[in-house]
């Protein structure tokens, strides 16, 4: 990473780190607290909630980072397809019956930035497929639905400028919360460019199965 905007104190898997307890955090607080709309929400569900809003910025921008430097784009999408199959089981016993998990919208953002990587001098096209991937996440109501998947084109398409990335990002996910989405989008600038300590095939696939697993014990102690 050359971008000087870039601090460069927290590795890849310092960054999972960081966003999987930030979304472990926003669905305890969902799930056990009762909800937003329950009567007497209390201050601590609220700042759960602000905390969880890191994780998908984070995510979002750790996909891109992992298809611009995967050897196997088809083995990726596969492990993320697999992922998303099986987190819809805790994803529905909690209540998401009428819509589908993160790892879809993950999945279906992957797909937006492989075409724009491949077919962007192609513009007009690029852009179809692109409002078309964007109304199949609408559609499916995968979690962020459309706005998740435009936010993960435009990590990809300023993911040497962070601060560009920053400011076209954060009025997509101001929806969900300013405070704690923007400091998610800011968290890519600490960003070092090393993988860190999570190597081999046991860390790799740790990060596919905690988050069905997390959903399914947030259901098991309800």
């Amino acid at each position: 990473m050359t971008d000087c905007l870039r601090l460069g104190s927290l590795s890849g898997s310092s960054l999972k780190v960081i966003a999987i307890v930030s979304m472990t955090i926003d669905h305890l607080g969902l799930y056990m607290l009762g909800g937003e709309d329950a009567a007497g929400a209390s201050v601590t569900y609220h700042l759960m909630r602000m905390a969880g809003r890191l994780a998908f910025p984070i995510f979002a921008f750790l996909l891109v980072e992992g298809y611009v430097h995967t050897r196997d784009i088809r083995k990726y999408m596969l492990n993320l397809f697999v992922a998303a199959v099986i987190s819809d089981i805790p994803w529905m016993l909690l209540g998401g019956y009428d819509s589908h998990n993160v790892m879809f919208t993950l999945l279906l953002g992957l797909m937006a930035v492989s075409f724009i990587d491949r077919f962007w001098h192609n513009r007009i096209l690029t852009l179809a497929v692109i409002g078309g991937i964007a109304i199949l996440a609408e559609w499916l109501q995968t979690d962020y639905s459309w706005r998740g998947i435009f936010l993960i084109c435009v990590l990809f398409m300023f993911r040497q400028k962070p601060l560009l990335a920053f400011m076209f990002g954060l009025p997509l996910l101001m929806v969900y919360g300013l405070a704690g989405c923007a400091t998610g989008l800011m968290m890519p600038m600490l960003y070092s460019g090393q993988r860190g300590f999570a190597t081999g095939w046991l860390a790799k696939y740790f990060f596919y199965a905690f988050y069905p697993l997390h959903l399914m014990l947030i259901w098991l102690m309800l």
